[in-house]
C-alpha cells in the first residue's frame, strides 16, 4: 500500500469509495445510506484542497482503496473525511490514513463520526479524540413559529469567535456560493448568521449566545415552504429545543462529536456538515 496527495481527478473515485464505505455501515443496521450527489461531495473536498488543506488517497495495485482529507484554521484541526474501501478494511489502511493528514502543532482536534462506526470511533479515541456530545439529525415541515428575528449586517468573525471558537472566513465565500446566507441582528448588532441551502438544508447556524442561535434557526424554519434538515450537536440544547417546539422530527442515525481535551462541546451552533463543520 502506498499514500498519495489527492488531486481532482480523484474525486470520482473518492465518491463512489464513499458511498460504498458508508453503505457498508448503514445497510447491515437497516437503515438508508447517505447518498450525496458527486458534484456536492466534490465540492466540498475540493474546497479543502484549495483552503489549505490536507487530503491523501491510499492505493493498493494502483487502485484507490481509501482517503482522508482535513483542515486547519490556525491552531484547531478538524479530520473532514476518512473512508477505507470494505475490501480492504482491518488492515491497517485507515491509521495510515490518518497519520497522512495527522499533521502537527494543533492546540485542538476534533472530528465528527457516525455513531453506529464503533471501529472508527476506537481509532479515533485512540488518538484523544473522545465522543462528547452526539450530533442530532432533524427533519421534516416546520409548523408554525415566532415571527423571524432582525435582519441585517454584521462582522462574522465575531459570531464564529464564539459559536466555534475559531475563525471561519475561508469558509464563508463557499457557503455563500453554495446557499443563501442571513446575518440576524439584536438591538442593531448582528448576533448570529445562519444558511440555508436549495434542497431544504439548514446550516451552519451560529449565534453568540445560545438564545441568538436558537432566534436565527427560528427565522430559518419560520420562512421554510416545505421540508428541511438540520443537524445539531447536543450540546447546543437551545438550537435542540428549537427544532422540537418546531415539530422537527428526530433521525434515529446521530452522529457523534469528537474533542480533543482542549477543545469544548458548542452551545450556539447548528453545524453545516459532517464535512465542513
Amino acid at each position: 500500500m502506498e499514500l498519495r496527495p489527492t488531486t481532482v481527478g480523484d474525486m470520482p473515485a473518492l465518491h463512489e469509495l464513499f458511498l460504498g464505505a458508508v453503505a457498508a455501515v448503514y445497510r447491515p443496521h437497516g437503515f438508508e445510506p447517505p447518498t450525496p450527489p458527486l458534484d456536492v461531495f466534490a465540492g466540498q473536498q475540493q474546497h479543502i484542497l484549495e483552503s489549505g488543506g490536507t487530503s491523501a488517497v491510499a492505493l493498493r495495485d494502483e487502485r484507490i482503496v481509501g482517503f482522508a482529507s482535513a483542515w486547519s484554521r490556525a491552531s484547531d484541526w478538524f479530520l473532514a473525511s476518512l473512508f477505507v474501501a470494505p475490501a480492504a478494511q482491518s488492515a491497517g489502511v485507515g491509521r495510515a490514513l490518518l497519520d497522512g493528514v495527522w499533521g502537527a502543532g494543533y492546540e485542538r482536534r476534533r472530528t465528527i463520526t457516525d455513531a453506529i462506526q464503533p471501529v472508527s470511533n476506537a481509532i479515533y479515541a485512540a488518538r484523544g479524540l473522545t465522543p462528547a456530545t452526539p450530533v442530532l439529525a432533524f427533519g421534516g415541515r416546520p409548523t408554525p413559529g415566532p415571527e423571524a428575528p432582525a435582519e441585517g449586517r454584521g462582522d462574522l468573525s465575531v459570531i464564529d469567535a464564539v459559536a466555534y471558537g475559531f475563525d471561519r472566513k475561508a469558509d464563508h465565500g463557499y457557503w455563500a456560493r453554495h446557499a443563501r446566507r442571513t446575518v440576524w441582528t439584536r438591538n442593531g448588532q448582528a448576533v448570529a448568521y445562519s444558511y440555508a441551502f436549495a434542497g431544504g438544508a439548514i446550516g451552519p447556524v451560529a449565534g453568540v449566545d445560545p438564545e441568538a442561535a436558537a432566534a436565527a434557526l427560528e427565522g430559518e424554519l419560520s420562512r421554510a415552504s416545505g421540508a428541511v434538515t438540520v443537524r445539531i450537536p447536543g450540546s447546543s440544547r437551545s438550537l435542540v429545543a428549537a427544532a422540537l417546539r418546531r415539530g422537527l422530527r428526530l433521525s434515529p442515525t446521530p452522529g457523534l462529536l469528537l474533542l480533543s481535551d482542549e477543545a469544548v462541546s458548542p452551545t450556539s451552533l447548528a453545524i453545516g456538515s459532517y464535512t465542513l463543520f
